[in-house]
C-alpha cells in the first residue's frame, strides 16, 4: 500500500473516490451523496488543486497496485482548536492492509510539518471498525458528541491524538 498526496489534476479521482466513499459508507461522512454529486466538475478541479497545493488542507490517496483505494485529508479549519483529519475511507477489498494507518500517517506528518501538536477527527458513533481503527494509532476519545450533519439522527464522537 502506497499513500500520496492527491496531485492539482486529479479532481475526476478526487470525485469518484468520494461517491465510491459515500456509496460504500453514507453515514461517515459530514455530506451526503446528493450533494456530493451535484457539485460542478470545476469545484472537484478546485478541491484537488487546494488538497495538492494549500497549507491549510491537504488530501491523501492511499493506492494498490495502481489502483487508488483510499483517501483521507488534514485541515486547519480557522476557529478550531487544532487540525482535524477529514474524509477518512479505505475501500472494502483494501480493509485490513495497513491502508487506513498509513493514511492517518501521512495527514499526521503533514500537519506536524505545519507545527501543529495534536491532530482532532470527529467519527460516526456506530462506526466500531473506524473507532477501532483511531484508537489502535493512539487517539484518544475525549467524550464530546455532536450530531452528524449529514443525519442528524446520528451522533459523531470527537476523537484526539497528541502528536
Amino acid at each position: 500500500m502506497q499513500v500520496r498526496r492527491i496531485r492539482a489534476d486529479e479532481g475526476a479521482l478526487l470525485r469518484a473516490m468520494r461517491i465510491r466513499a459515500l456509496t460504500d459508507t453514507p453515514t461517515a461522512f459530514g455530506s451526503t451523496i446528493e450533494q456530493t454529486l451535484a457539485y460542478s466538475d470545476e469545484v472537484w478541479r478546485e478541491r484537488a488543486v487546494s488538497n495538492a497545493t494549500s497549507d491549510t488542507i491537504s488530501g491523501f490517496f492511499a493506492e494498490r497496485d495502481g489502483e487508488v483505494v483510499g483517501l483521507a485529508g488534514g485541515l486547519f479549519e480557522a476557529g478550531e482548536p487544532m487540525p482535524s483529519l477529514i474524509s477518512m475511507w479505505v475501500a472494502p477489498s483494501a480493509r485490513g492492509q495497513g491502508g487506513g494507518e498509513a493514511l492517518i500517517e501521512a495527514v499526521v506528518t503533514w500537519v506536524r510539518s505545519l507545527g501543529a501538536t495534536h491532530l482532532q477527527l470527529w467519527v460516526t458513533a456506530t462506526n466500531d471498525p473506524a473507532i477501532a481503527l483511531y484508537r489502535r494509532t493512539d487517539f484518544v476519545d475525549t467524550g464530546e458528541t455532536q450530531p452528524l450533519p449529514s443525519n442528524p439522527s446520528l451522533l459523531e464522537r470527537r476523537m484526539v491524538r497528541a502528536l
